[in-house]
């Protein structure tokens, strides 16, 4: 098991919703945070709650410069970043596939997906180095789902599930750890504007909020344990057994068939 007391984390969207969670969950282990995100002021105000263990970063995790930067920040403030936290990420309008602006999808991807492999670029070489790290990459469990009129950010999440578990298996030799979180409806300023616009539906909604420090201290036991899924809405269960049911059934006779497979 992993000690965190005394580590440093970097955390990206750091001001507010799942990244403040999981800021005050490493602030109950001891860690010291460094809290990255595109708005200063909120990233200012989630590390003053947080005291001393905390320093803000204006970051911008689509411009490998504004990572260049916010590293330096950090190896200035507390020497080394022990665990990433790739968290930052934006919604879409929900719409038909078809019906989404290019601009709204490269957006989306470029935040989503395109922000993850740059946090990854910046600080997994540092770690391999060292030979000790983790990071922690935030999917959705529209990384493992995929509903209609929310295609192009199902696409950049499910791109963040791929990525994850690859790094995995390419850091593991190097005593660098990889997670992935797949949350669900939780509570932060992306699914509120969701709520209040009508992209989330009122049935969904109704469900409740979940709270961020909950997300955290789940993201703080897997990296104690080295985990790889983290999953903090388990009613999402029964769907993600159909859809994998589904895929396995399909295995059948195969194309060619001298490679082999099973009668279907």
């Amino acid at each position: 098991m992993q000690n965190l007391n005394k580590k440093v984390a970097l955390i990206t969207g750091g001001g507010g919703g799942i990244g403040g969670g999981i800021a005050q969950a490493f602030a109950e282990k001891g860690m010291q945070v460094v809290l990255a995100d595109i708005s200063l002021e909120h990233a200012q105000e989630q590390a003053r709650a947080l005291g001393d263990c905390a320093i803000a970063v204006q970051l911008d995790v689509t411009s490998l410069d504004s990572w260049t930067q916010a590293r330096a920040t950090a190896m200035e403030a507390f020497g080394q970043v022990d665990v990433l936290c790739n968290n930052a990420g934006v919604s879409q309008p929900r719409q038909p596939l078809d019906q989404i602006t290019p601009e709204i999808f490269a957006r989306v991807m470029a935040v989503n997906t395109a922000g993850v492999y740059n946090g990854v670029v910046t600080f997994a070489g540092d770690m391999r180095q060292r030979r000790s790290g983790h990071i922690v990459n935030t999917s959705s469990m529209n990384g493992l789902l995929a509903f209609g009129t929310f295609g192009a950010y199902s696409a950049s999440k499910f791109a963040v599930t791929a990525m994850s578990e690859a790094l995995r298996d390419e850091l593991a030799p190097f005593n660098v750890g990889v997670s992935i979180l797949f949350p669900g409806l939780t509570r932060s300023r992306m699914s509120l504007s969701d709520i209040e616009s009508g992209d989330i539906p009122p049935e969904v909604a109704a469900q409740g909020l979940t709270e961020p420090l909950y997300l955290g201290r789940a993201v703080a036991n897997a990296i104690e344990h080295n985990k790889l899924y983290i999953i903090s809405h388990p009613a999402y269960k029964p769907i993600l057994e159909k859809r994998f049911s589904d895929i396995l059934a399909a295995h059948g006779k195969p194309a060619q068939v001298e490679f082999g497979g099973e009668d279907g």
